[in-house]
């Protein structure tokens, strides 16, 4: 009986780490000066939900990677983790990542009245870009134990967190080494987007508001109820371009900057990006396509996957299978100014 329990209590200890291997999610509530003043009364205030990895709490002399991860329109960071998305917890996908890959997931909420801030520096909507690419990385910098360079600093996000998460990389290169977006939304005028498109002809709703708004020049009008757009139709039906307003829109779109000037994108250190052939949202497969092949034009080394599924239907599979193992994989390298290859 001596030796039994000797023998269960050898497999117990084996075990435990196994069963005590969990990350743990903290939520922070972060006042975000870049927001003050915005024109829809938006709060400053933004939740901040953080995942740490199980040797976080054990190993207190470790740093890690981070990743920042940007929610879609009308979305909250909750959603990755109650199993909105086929079920998906994020913080169960991670703790299965292996630990000498482990890394720190920041995920910060962008909703606002009209479904979300594509993360740029908006008149209607606040310095949104600022507000992640400087305060918010500041602040978990100094906050949690993290690696402070680019070469460990990683954007994903999926539709308009997508949109998010490329148009900051090509922007701040110096601050984000790698990226992923997944079935992002809106990268440029192409698709159901593109110049004298049959969109142009319906007047502005749902996620089509939201762009306006977040686009529309500084010096512009905005209203929600009628935001400027880059192409209207006239009386004789055809849509004509608007040209301050569309200027606006190129200036924020992720597709348009890399044909403009590829320059910081070739500065990165990996780029991935995916979109379902059956999405729903027609310029999410065209950008995406676009977006690629504007990279490889350019000659930026970079990953595409164009897989079979709609807009969200595959996102638990396409998180535990490429977004996840991509940051795994490409924050294990040494994390010293110019690791990487763009650096």
């Amino acid at each position: 009986m001596t030796r039994l329990l000797a023998l269960l209590l050898c497999l117990m200890a084996q075990c435990a780490p196994a069963f005590a291997a969990q990350g743990r999610i903290v939520v922070e509530t972060l006042r975000l000066q870049a927001l003050e003043g915005n024109r829809i009364g938006d709060t400053a205030e933004r939740r901040v939900t953080i995942y740490l990895p199980a040797s976080y709490d054990r190993d207190p002399a470790r740093r890690y990677p981070v990743v920042y991860l940007l929610h879609g329109a009308t979305s909250d960071p909750r959603e990755w983790l109650d199993g909105t998305y086929q079920g998906m917890d994020l913080r169960v996908a991670l703790d299965a990542v292996a630990d000498d890959a482990a890394y720190i997931v920041v995920m910060p909420m962008a909703d606002n009245a009209l479904g979300g801030s594509f993360y740029v520096d908006s008149a209607a909507f606040g310095r949104w870009e600022q507000a992640i690419a400087g305060e918010l990385v500041a602040f978990v910098d100094a906050r949690f134990r993290t690696l402070p360079t680019r070469e460990s600093r990683g954007l994903a996000g999926q539709s308009m967190g997508g949109f998010g998460a490329l148009a900051l990389a090509g922007r701040h290169p110096d601050t984000f080494g790698h990226v992923y977006a997944t079935s992002p939304c809106c990268l440029g005028l192409v698709g159901d987007l593109a110049p004298g498109g049959a969109r142009w002809r319906q007047a502005p709703g749902g996620l089509l508001r939201a762009m306006a708004m977040a686009f529309a020049p500084a010096d512009a009008d905005a209203d929600a109820a009628t935001p400027p757009l880059p192409f209207v139709a006239g009386p004789d039906g055809r849509v004509r371009e608007v040209p301050a307003v569309a200027q606006a829109w190129r200036a924020h779109m992720p597709l348009e900057g890399l044909r403009r000037d590829p320059a910081p994108y070739r500065r990165l250190c990996s780029i991935a990006l995916d979109a379902g052939l059956q999405d729903e949202i027609p310029n999410v497969t065209a950008g995406a396509a676009a977006f690629s092949q504007a990279l490889q034009q350019a000659g930026v080394a970079h990953a595409y996957e164009a897989f079979a599924g709609t807009h969200i239907d595959h996102l638990r599979q396409r998180f535990e299978t490429a977004v996840l193992p991509f940051f795994a994989r490409v924050l294990a390298t040494p994390a010293r100014p110019g690791a990487c290859a763009g650096g």
